[in-house]
């Protein structure tokens, strides 16, 4: 399992997500309330040490979409993405695996780094209709040298 799909289990075992959607997407949400979509951003060498391991940190937007007919309905929504942030800070140390130059190499989630849990987008300025939120999340991990 990579970095991205050892992310989207991750989110995808938070209770307020696992009780109502079926899935995480992976770069896509419906429009539907209730849909959530993972989307890679970009993944970068943070060190490497001497005998080749390698710190990496990889970037994710997670989009979530929620009906947004009142206040009420908006601080929930920010509520749940709050409850996300905290809960995916203490998630880590899952195992992962990376294939460099056709060599499978083992792997674990150092940490989830969850910020910037804002509205994203409202169709056509209507807050009647559902609108969808962002959380970004930087996922630190480390890549062990030696071959699986």
């Amino acid at each position: 399992m990579n970095v991205i799909e050892c992310v989207r289990n991750t989110v995808s075992r938070f209770d307020k997500i696992s009780k109502i959607c079926d899935a995480v997407h992976v770069d896509f949400t419906d429009a539907e309330a209730t849909s959530y979509g993972l989307s890679p951003t970009g993944d970068a060498l943070i060190n490497e040490n001497i005998l080749g391991d390698q710190i990496r940190q990889h970037t994710f937007i997670l989009y979530a979409v929620y009906q947004s007919l009142n206040d009420y309905d908006r601080l929930s929504n920010s509520g749940v993405l709050l409850e996300l942030q905290q809960w995916l800070e203490k998630q880590q140390d899952a195992e992962l695996s990376v294939e460099i130059d056709g060599k499978t190499h083992k792997g674990k989630l150092n940490k989830l780094i969850p910020s910037n849990g804002m509205i994203y987008s409202i169709p056509d300025e209507n807050l009647n209709e559902n609108v969808r939120y962002q959380l970004q999340i930087t996922a630190e991990y480390t890549i062990f040298n030696e071959e699986v």
